[in-house]
């Protein structure tokens, strides 16, 4: 449940229980059941990312939208209280999303890490991606990393690479065992080899011995 706080920023949770008012209405009903028919199929799928759901976006903003109006035209003792928390939540929203936007556009490595294109496609850990990726950029040189999954390792992929592999800095390789190996050592003889263990905590990084 907690990928569906990507369609709702914080404020508008306080508009989500209006909402549910509005279900007398059964015009309504149909938007809560399609997004529970929608919620309950994903569950069928071991693996989930918002977009996995992205073609019901459109209900999940007209569930915020109708909330807002809904409240919007509540009062009390024909004070409009509603209009006046409809705007607040409206501007709090409005401030979530751009200090946010801000973060990601202008924080610099001390508060945002910026990623290679092949590295920013998963981030099941990203603080532990993060620590691989600047002892990385510590060491000069090209490298090579086998990436070794231990048994219980869930879906979450650390192997990745640009499309021109042989010109990247880091290369993402999955650890096949000593004999596979050393054919990708000798083809990439002039790299560092180094052994990466993404299940153990925190990701470990060391020096590929065969």
């Amino acid at each position: 449940m907690r990928y569906y706080r990507f369609f709702f920023l914080a404020p508008l949770y306080l508009a989500l229980p209006v909402f549910l008012v509005m279900l007398r209405e059964f015009r309504y009903v149909w938007i809560l059941l399609t997004l529970l028919i929608f919620g309950a199929g994903t569950n069928f799928y071991p693996y989930f990312y918002p977009h996995y759901i992205a073609a019901v976006t459109c209900l999940f903003v007209l569930v915020s939208v109708a909330g807002l109006d809904r409240l919007s035209r509540l009062s009390i003792r024909n004070w409009p209280a509603g209009r006046d928390a409809a705007r607040l939540i409206f501007f709090l929203s409005a401030a979530h999303f751009l200090f946010w936007y801000a973060v990601h556009a202008f924080g610099d490595e001390r508060g945002l890490i910026q990623y290679e294109t092949w590295d920013a496609i998963n981030h099941d850990d990203p603080q532990g991606r993060i620590s691989i990726n600047k002892r990385l950029a510590e060491v000069s040189g090209e490298h090579l990393v086998f990436v070794r999954y231990y048994r219980q390792h869930s879906f979450d992929e650390w192997v990745y690479n640009a499309a021109d592999v042989d010109g990247a800095r880091v290369v993402w390789a999955r650890d096949l065992g000593s004999t596979e190996n050393e054919k990708l050592r000798h083809y990439y003889s002039s790299r560092t080899a180094w052994l990466l263990e993404p299940d153990f905590r925190p990701p470990r990084l060391t020096a590929y011995r065969p």
